[in-house]
């Protein structure tokens, strides 16, 4: 008798087990919050900030708008799991293929290719994204502007990636702006 209980026992202790092993998997490698909360609202109004100060001719950040949308949906944007703290913003132009995408192409599709990369400034409202983590900007076309102070002050920041998009460092540093805290920076395109 006592070896059914213990059998017994153990199988649905496992089966207990088994469903927690599941609950919590699910929880940590979903990519968003559950699907009725909404993201941070002030880190939401930074991203629509930030957002107008960009150039985006092809609309590519058409899917950041309303009012009540939750930012962690919106292209781009990854959000922590569980506290929907904006982690991860991923915007590269030409879909992070810089160098080989206008190999042998006419002018006319390479004017087409343009209307693929962001431009225009970045907005300090960056700075209300407390828990950023990752900023991809590369492949994009900033005009050469110099890379804004502000960038070193994201305390979170642990990779920008602002690769072959044309920033310049004119009177600067990495260190002046706070890049050498930052662990993987990757800038190949820099004018001197």
């Amino acid at each position: 008798m006592s070896v059914g209980f213990s059998i017994s026992y153990l199988s649905s202790n496992c089966h207990l087990w088994l469903l927690l092993v599941f609950a919590l998997f699910h929880l940590c490698f979903s990519d968003q919050k559950s699907p009725d909360s909404l993201c941070m609202e002030g880190e939401r109004q930074a991203l629509i900030q930030f957002k107008h100060g960009l150039i985006d001719e092809a609309d590519r950040l058409a899917s950041w708008a309303g009012e009540k949308s939750d930012c962690c949906k919106w292209d781009g944007i990854v959000c922590n799991n569980i506290t929907g703290h904006v982690h991860e913003i991923h915007l590269p132009g030409l879909d992070g293929h810089c160098d080989d995408i206008y190999d042998e192409i006419s002018y006319k599709e390479m004017k087409e290719f343009d209307k693929q990369r962001l431009g225009g400034h970045l907005s300090p409202s960056l700075l209300e994204l407390k828990q950023l983590k990752y900023l991809d900007l590369s492949c994009n076309d900033f005009k050469w502007i110099p890379i804004p102070g502000f960038i070193g002050s994201l305390g979170t920041l642990r990779s920008l990636d602002i690769s072959d998009e044309g920033w310049t460092v004119e009177k600067q540093s990495p260190k002046s702006i706070g890049l050498s805290e930052v662990v993987g920076v990757v800038n190949r395109a820099v004018k001197a």
